[in-house]
């Protein structure tokens, strides 16, 4: 199977060009046309069972029923997600894991195994993410998505990141909760409050906006409901 991204960064576009047998993962509502002799098949995502798969729904931002897709033959699928950005593969390996925020994971074939991990009440409270990443591990593309552009770092020493544009990191990678500035009420007035301090060895994705900001800011400007 070979992935794609077209029309990045702002309406970005998963095309999968799929061989007989291939076979990937989606969340419920991330197709968007497919071509070709494809089967679907809606259902909790195989790993795990159902109580999992509720566990990664409730808890990690994952739908918690999702469309498998297996070509028959020679087929094109299409997946986009539901915020207008851009979308990256990560190429999972066997003896690397991968920390996905809730909302930015779009699909991987079953040979990728997905369960939810809390990062600590205290983390989850003050990052601006879920209290639960999810957490990939075995072997395969994992297609993501960000909220404007994405872009990548690799790590080998450290980086602070402001909180709500972690999109995903590697395994190796350790972070903690910080002022933005030296001390509280100048990092509350600095408008940047918290921000992560990643420390290790390893990739760290990173989305241009935050959708929680950007919800913050056009929210009172709508007409009420």
């Amino acid at each position: 199977m070979n992935i794609d991204i077209q029309h990045r960064p702002g309406a970005a576009v998963a095309v999968c060009a799929m061989g007989p047998g291939d076979a990937i993962r989606a969340e419920a509502d991330a197709m968007i046309s497919m071509a070709g002799p494809i089967s679907v098949k809606t259902q909790a995502r195989k790993a795990g069972g159902l109580l999992k798969s509720l566990k990664r729904s409730m808890l990690g931002g994952e739908s918690f029923f999702t469309n498998e897709f297996t070509a028959q033959g020679p087929s094109e699928l299409c997946l986009a997600p539901r915020l207008p950005g851009d979308m990256i593969v990560h190429p999972l390996a066997p003896d690397h894991q991968l920390f996905i925020q809730g909302g930015s994971y779009v699909a991987a074939p079953d040979s990728v195994h997905l369960d939810t991990k809390w990062q600590g009440f205290t983390r989850g409270l003050f990052s601006g993410e879920s209290f639960f990443f999810l957490h990939a591990t075995g072997q395969g593309p994992v297609i993501l998505n960000a909220f404007g552009a994405i872009s990548w770092a690799d790590i080998d020493g450290e980086l602070i990141v402001d909180t709500g544009h972690v999109v995903a990191f590697t395994n190796g990678l350790q972070y903690d909760i910080t002022k933005a500035s030296s001390g509280w009420i100048a990092s509350l007035l600095s408008g940047e409050g918290f921000v992560l301090r990643f420390r290790g060895r390893g990739r760290v994705y990173l989305q241009t906006r935050n959708p929680t900001v950007f919800g913050q800011t056009i929210g009172p400007k709508l007409p009420p409901r």
